[in-house]
């Protein structure tokens, strides 16, 4: 399983620099044409170093912290064009406040255009008359209200479309988009930092029986109950995911086999005598930590088969990927 999709921000990263990198190299070539050593070496600064995080977005795909670097670049190159030649460079303030809201937190990006807008005000104070400068100032208020606002209204309509498209409407739990998204993620991250972590495989026992017997409705909620519990139990860094039906996938980072299989066991318990609805609910496990050099699909299947192992096994028990296949770990019937 390969990770062969960039996101969006990385997208939008690699677009901006290098569009950036683009619209000044004009400039910097007619000034070095003209002579004007300062501001074209301030120019030739802004290119390199936008071609720069091109290139390392492009590369690693780190997106918050390059996001943050080309930000701040924009604001120092503007400030810094404005002191070498005057107030006719303040229309490099339109794009560099856009930018900020692009690609930062609408906030983050408020406090800092906002600090822009003080220090170019400062600067030009005794350069423009007063009118001009209260042009300048009302326009560029506006424009940053402007581009707050849809950043801001973007940022919740894209977080209400994440959450709709990676929860489980029922649950709360991740969905099984997210659950491939995380598998790739954590394939991905291993790679890089080969940390132990540890997928634990989980099915409600006989829920077909239990839905026909009470009804789908006394179903669900023995399905939110049960995850209330697992939720409670794993780490705020663990993963809940509803794979399935009745089948919930827990993702563990840095955790290796024993300490996955000890939490394995408190989940097991935990819905055992849990007297759900007034009646006993059971599950069965299998546990599976990641080998070097597997995808996350064959992850997943190591510990599906395990899962089925402890169900042929007589249900409510929990079994560990890897070991014989008629070793049981941690049981109780």
């Amino acid at each position: 399983m390969q990770k062969t999709q960039r996101s969006t921000e990385e997208w939008l990263l690699i677009s901006i620099s290098l569009l950036g990198a683009l619209s000044i190299l004009p400039f910097a070539l007619l000034r070095l044409l003209r002579g004007d050593w300062q501001v074209a070496a301030l120019d030739c600064f802004a290119v390199l170093a936008m071609l720069a995080i091109f290139f390392q977005v492009y590369l690693s795909g780190r997106t918050v912290f390059m996001s943050q670097v080309f930000v701040g670049l924009c604001q120092f190159v503007l400030v810094m064009t404005v002191v070498m030649r005057g107030a006719e460079q303040l229309f490099w303030f339109y794009p560099a406040a856009l930018v900020a809201f692009f690609l930062l937190r609408p906030w983050l990006a408020l406090a800092i255009v906002g600090l822009s807008i003080l220090v170019l005000g400062s600067l030009l104070w005794t350069q423009i008359p007063v009118l001009h400068l209260f042009g300048f100032a009302l326009s560029s208020l506006a424009t940053m209200g402007f581009a707050f606002i849809f950043a801001w209204r973007t940022q919740e309509q894209q977080a209400r479309l994440l959450r709709l498209a990676t929860k489980d409407p029922l649950t709360g739990a991740g969905n099984r988009r997210a659950l491939e998204e995380k598998l790739l993620d954590a394939v991905h991250h291993h790679q890089r930092i080969p940390l132990p972590m540890s997928l634990i495989l989980l099915d409600l026992d006989n829920f077909k029986h239990f839905n026909d017997s009470y009804g789908h409705d006394e179903g669900d909620r023995i399905l939110v109950a049960v995850t209330d519990i697992i939720q409670r139990r794993i780490r705020r860094s663990d993963n809940l995911y509803r794979f399935g039906g009745e089948e919930f996938v827990v993702i563990t980072d840095n955790t290796a086999l024993r300490e996955a299989s000890l939490l394995a066991e408190e989940l097991r318990s935990d819905i055992a005598t849990a007297q759900l609805s007034g009646c006993q609910v059971t599950i069965s496990l299998g546990i599976a930590q990641y080998q070097d050099g597997e995808t996350g699909y064959q992850w997943l299947g190591r510990a599906d088969k395990a899962m089925y192992r402890a169900k042929h096994s007589g249900r409510n028990h929990l079994c560990i990927s890897g070991l014989h296949e008629d070793q049981l770990a941690l049981t109780d019937r």
